[in-house]
């Protein structure tokens, strides 16, 4: 009888550690949504709503005024090309900081590509105009956080500590974007002010040996992201306060990528990786300078040199 409940015991305790095992293995990929294909259809509403209206306004030849909401266009036809150049330019340097960027058509080839993968992965046809619409109907801090992360990855180049050969640049790593996670307080601070991508293929064996990038393990935050991978930075040494973090699953497929522009206990809360907040702004524009000019055509860049001097 003792043998049989001995037994009986093993079984079951066998049984209880193979469900905790099987509950610790499916923990470890992350459940990745897609709450960015519900902008998608309602952009796509958006724009078909305007197409429409467009055809009837022509067919009744009515003069109906332009939606500069979407349309994105700079100025009148009627306008000269050095005065298109010279609004074009002003509104650059009063609208492409990281805190308030508005405009699709100003974001590099790169980023623009990344939106558009986003519209083909939910099922809509990657149009410029659509994709204008999609990243128009974006809250101000998820455009702050798409324009802020993406551009710092523009702008770090990977290089193999080992063998001092270029990877190319730290974007090159997404395959594609499946959220952008901007202000919402109801949410821990881990789950804000950053892109959740899935990497492409060797993406984490890049960052393994890439320099100034230091690995480790995320203990608190990030769970379901424990492999951690943080550009190298340091308190008040001027160009390295910012620095971009990477978090991966488990499967190395998937991240959270985000700024960390703060230290100590201000590293915790959530403007800390917002680059609207106080100070943050300044902090990335001296860890990566390439930020207003680096995307403006030869001839915009000159016009906009000629009025900042």
């Amino acid at each position: 009888m003792f043998a049989f409940v001995l037994c009986l015991f093993a079984l079951l305790a066998t049984a209880s550690l193979a469900q905790s095992a099987e509950r610790e293995s499916s923990a470890e990929v992350p459940v990745v949504e897609q709450p960015l294909c519900g902008f998608v259809r309602s952009a796509a509403s958006v724009v078909q709503l305007e197409e429409e209206t467009n055809t009837l306004l022509q067919k009744e030849e009515i003069p109906g005024e332009a939606n500069t909401e979407y349309s994105f266009t700079i100025g009148s036809e009627e306008m000269s090309p050095a005065e298109r150049a010279r609004l074009r330019a002003n509104r650059r340097l009063f609208e492409s900081s990281l805190v308030n960027w508005l405009f699709f058509e100003d974001l590099a080839l790169k980023q623009r590509t990344l939106i558009h993968g986003v519209l083909a992965r939910c099922g809509a046809t990657a149009t410029t105009s659509l994709a204008a619409s999609v990243f128009g109907q974006f809250d101000a801090s998820q455009r702050a956080t798409f324009v802020g992360v993406t551009h710092a990855m523009l702008n770090t180049r990977l290089t193999d500590a080992r063998e001092g050969k270029e990877f190319g640049d730290a974007l090159q790593l997404v395959e594609e974007v499946l959220d952008i996670q901007g202000e919402n307080s109801a949410l821990p601070s881990d789950n804000q002010f950053q892109l959740l991508v899935r990497l492409v293929p060797g993406a984490a064996e890049q960052l393994d040996r890439a320099a100034s990038f230091e690995k480790g393990e995320n203990r608190i935050f990030h769970k379901e992201y424990p492999i951690s991978y943080r550009q190298f930075r340091r308190i008040g040494l001027h160009g390295k306060e910012a620095g971009l973090h990477f978090c991966l699953s488990r499967d190395r497929r998937f991240a959270q990528i985000h700024i960390d522009y703060r230290f100590g206990l201000l590293h915790l809360r959530p403007a800390n990786s917002d680059v609207r907040a106080n100070g943050n702004h300044q902090r990335h524009v001296d860890r990566w300078p390439q930020f207003l000019l680096v995307q403006v055509p030869a001839k915009i860049r000159r016009a906009v040199l000629q009025q900042r001097d």
